[in-house]
């Protein structure tokens, strides 16, 4: 049974013991080569309470108490073999031994017995022969002062062990006599130097760190206030760690003192960092982001007031960047952000265009401010050309070829530029005008910049105007179906129609799709004009071929629009055939290069599975943005429909005769039956009569005609004109 004086409750605090309310007794170790002493010992101590366990020497001592350590011992001096001093040395040396209490016995009382007594370890010592009356009470008072001690030792562990895990030690000096004391287990990991004294706080500090902070020390404790300094220190081990040292100065009638802490605040600033990086970076680029843009702005604009300069902000939008994450997934389109990142930064640190202060603070900032839109803030600029000439070095830097998944892709930007203060005197105007000249840039055909112009908000006023318009057009159901007829080449017989849709706004009439579309496409509106138009279509042609004037006959519709989901496409379309009635050999799908390569699987398998049950497809405006001979081959198509700008010039043009005979040569090689789109003179019909261009549609030929118009075509057998 391993018997302790000292219990440590579940609160940690401790209890010592009480006989007289304990249920234990404690455990009394009496260790004498006398038997008659013994004996009268344990009589005693058992008459007082206690439980006793008598040893005749020090080598069976040793033994018992490895086995079963007591709560005291009384050790006699003088024993054969093993004395006294001998073993209350090997029971201090024993798991447990350090803290028990050990009383020495003797009938010796010179001051040489009691230094060798007390230098092995002795706790107390008590003269023969023993006062049997008075001992049960100096055993308790031993058991007590043993069991404080013990707390004591325990407390004080527990301390050093807090400090080490807080990485904390407490020093305090007397201002008046300079003595110094430190409270730590392990100086070192503060970087504190063994012995320590009021130098070594400072000992292994950092070179440009150690003079600012005993200063910063010292001068507090001469003027007797607070202080707080954070300094870097070197550790043995060659680490780097940031140390916080705070403190006051403590004033008494007796004494002044010094007291602070030094602590390790390694983590908590790196976790301080991290937080701050967080809150004004972008984790993808490590550009800054747009609370940080902001901050960097509040900053410029005193500066720029005060010298008359001006602020440029470019709002930078990559062209055509979903292709990248639809075609070759996020993985490659976030090592494309990444690298642009890297590019805006090489631009603008090793530019000479944007002049420098004269101490080469930075006069620029990149943030990414969304998913492929980056904005530049640039100061100290003095005219506008300086400002075109890093736009125009962008342009070029962003337009070399990235590596990317072993492909090398071409990318571009539109870029909007408004500049402070004649486009605007806070950070969000400016940036809102940067923003509606970027989209001037994209409406210019991309790949280039626009100033900001006081006439692009009424443009972009018209924006939200027209999109507002278009949401409740949606809503009320104000659109209708023009129809294009469209013949054979030279015969002039009728083969089906293309559907295009026309707002009818109840305030400005008929609205072609030029006008419209691209506002659904930008705010999303153009997947339901999309829904709409195939049932509307499918609808129609329907009732057509019911009336027996469709018989042979084709109802084009026209795919438009970013971000389109192919498979849900392709389910719509199969579904509206079903609803409808009408068989897929009278529909045909039209979608431009453009659309087909936002994301290429996904349209070739809806398209595979539309040419599959027996619907038409058709690559529309074919010669315009990215026509590719490799996409003839790559997308299951049935048409190729030839672009109006090439039949434009046909009668006048050996060079554009010769490239429609090329394009046609082409289609005819890959099978398809080719239509020529945008005749518009007498001219352009003969030389196309001369080609091997299976169909032609045009304002020669037909305008867009609503329904009733041309059921009356359909109704009479010569051709329409406009």
């Amino acid at each position: 049974m391993n018997i302790q004086a000292l219990v440590i409750n579940d609160l940690g605090t401790s209890n010592t013991f009480d006989i007289r309310s304990s249920a234990r007794k404690p455990v009394i170790m009496v260790i004498d080569g006398d038997s008659a002493s013994r004996l009268q010992v344990r009589c005693n101590l058992e008459t007082s309470g206690f439980t006793v366990v008598d040893v005749a020497s020090g080598e069976e001592a040793v033994a018992c108490f490895k086995s079963d350590r007591p709560d005291l011992v009384l050790l006699d001096v003088i024993m054969p073999g093993m004395d006294g001093f001998m073993t209350c040395q090997a029971i201090r040396g024993l798991a447990g031994g350090a803290h028990t209490p050990v009383v020495m016995i003797t009938a010796l009382e010179d001051a040489e017995t009691i230094t060798r007594a007390f230098d092995a370890g002795a706790t107390d010592f008590i003269s023969k022969p023993i006062n049997m009356l008075i001992l049960g009470y100096r055993i308790r008072y031993w058991l007590r002062s043993g069991a404080i001690l013990d707390e004591l030792k325990i407390s004080q562990e527990r301390l050093f062990k807090a400090q080490d895990i807080a990485r904390l030690g407490h020093w305090q000096r007397n201002l008046d006599n300079g003595d110094f004391q430190l409270t730590c287990h392990t100086p070192e990991i503060l970087g504190l130097r063994q012995p320590c004294d009021y130098e070594s706080l400072f000992a292994n500090i950092v070179g440009d760190d150690r003079g600012p902070a005993i200063e910063t020390i010292d001068d507090a404790c001469q003027a007797g206030l607070p202080f707080r300094v954070e300094y870097r220190v070197i550790l043995g081990d060659g680490c780097e760690r940031v140390i916080l040292n705070q403190g006051e100065v403590v004033t008494s009638d007796r004494q002044r003192l010094a007291v602070g802490t030094v602590q390790d605040i390694t983590e908590m600033k790196q976790a301080e960092e991290r937080i701050h990086y967080l809150a004004f970076y972008d984790h993808l680029t490590g550009l800054a982001n747009r609370s940080l843009l902001r901050e960097y702005w509040l900053k410029s604009l005193p500066h720029a007031q005060r010298n008359g300069k001006m602020i440029a902000v470019l709002f930078i939008d990559l062209d055509y960047f979903k292709r990248i994450n639809d075609t070759l997934g996020h993985p490659s389109g976030d090592k494309a952000l990444i690298t642009v990142a890297e590019r805006l930064k090489a631009i603008l640190r090793h530019s000479d265009i944007i002049s420098r202060t004269p101490r080469e603070e930075a006069t620029s900032l990149i943030s990414r401010v969304g998913g492929d839109e980056f904005t530049i803030i640039a100061t100290e600029i003095t005219t506008p050309g300086q400002i075109a000439g890093l736009t125009e070095r962008i342009l070029e830097v962003l337009a070399c070829p990235l590596q990317l998944d072993n492909l090398q892709i071409a990318l571009s930007a539109s870029i909007g530029i408004s500049v402070y203060p004649e486009d605007g005197d806070d950070f969000d105007t400016l940036l809102k005008n940067a923003d509606t000249a970027m989209y001037e840039a994209k409406e210019r055909g991309r790949n280039n910049y626009q100033f900001f112009q006081h006439a692009m908000n009424d443009a972009a006023r018209e924006r939200f105007q027209m999109s507002n318009r278009l949401r409740q057009a949606l809503a009320n159901g104000h659109f209708a179906l023009y129809y294009q007829p469209q013949f054979t080449n030279n015969g002039g017989k009728f083969t089906g129609v293309e559907a295009l849709v026309r707002w009818l706004d109840p305030e400005i009439g008929v609205v072609t799709p030029d006008r419209f579309l691209p506002f659904a496409e930008e705010n999303g509106f153009i997947h339901q004009i999309n829904d709409w138009v195939i049932r509307e279509a499918c609808t129609q042609a329907r009732k057509w071929v019911a009336a027996g004037l469709f018989d042979g006959c084709r109802m084009g519709i026209n795919i438009s629009g970013n971000n389109i989901n192919f498979e849900r496409l392709g389910k719509k379309i199969i579904a509206v055939l079903a609803e409808t009635g009408l068989s897929p050999q009278y529909l045909e799908v039209e979608l431009t290069e453009r659309v087909m390569m936002d994301n290429t699987g996904e349209a070739i398998r809806m398209l595979l599975e539309l040419k599959r049950i027996g619907i038409a497809i058709a690559i529309d405006d074919f010669g315009t943005g990215y026509s590719a001979l490799s996409h003839l081959q790559q997308f299951p198509l049935t048409t190729l429909k030839i672009d109006k700008s090439f039949v434009r010039d046909i009668a006048t043009s050996d060079t554009s005769l010769n490239l429609l005979h090329s394009i046609i040569g082409i289609a005819k090689s890959f099978n398809l039956k080719v239509v020529a789109e945008g005749v518009e003179t007498e001219d352009q019909l003969s030389a196309l009569g001369k080609m091997d261009c299976d169909e032609l549609q045009g304002f020669l030929l037909s305008r867009p005609i609503p329904r009733e118009k041309l059921e009356e075509l359909l109704l009479s057998p010569r051709r329409a004109k406009s």
